[in-house]
């Protein structure tokens, strides 16, 4: 009891952060796009996040869910140049707006099967953040 209370008197409070991540299928390979921000921001959301996929015109892609608390939308635009060769990697741009009456951070990440290199981009709200990957190996 006295050690417990010892280490909490220590320590510090994180920032809470609301977390939304629709899931894609692209090929066959799923890819879960997870966009967070402060969650002392979520009143101020105006409208949906909006998630944007964009894909090779070749691609065969969906959208899969739309969990979470904060209202979404999610969409595949097939607007990439078409490419022969999609079994050596597709390249798939991710874009995200958070609307909002304020100003704040945001964090977008992509994870999924058959992703190559794929990274945390950090932006803005009402700013449109850009994640740009590979998939190989489908």
């Amino acid at each position: 009891m006295i050690s417990t209370l010892a280490l909490s008197a220590g320590a510090t409070a994180s920032p809470q952060w609301c977390e939304d991540d629709p899931v894609f299928v692209v090929n066959g390979a799923l890819v879960d796009v997870s966009t967070a921000f402060p969650a002392e921001y979520r009143s101020t959301i105006k409208g949906p996040v909006a998630f944007e996929l964009l894909v090779p015109s070749n691609a065969v892609a969906a959208v899969v869910s739309l969990p979470g608390e904060t209202p979404m939308t999610a969409k595949i635009t097939r607007s990439l140049p078409a490419n022969g060769l999609l079994s050596i990697g597709v390249p798939v741009i991710v874009r995200v707006t958070v609307p909002a009456s304020e100003s704040f951070d945001t964090r977008t990440s992509v994870k999924g099967t058959y992703l190559w290199l794929s990274s945390t981009a950090y932006g803005k709200s009402n700013v449109t953040t850009q994640v740009r990957y590979t998939l190989v190996g489908l």
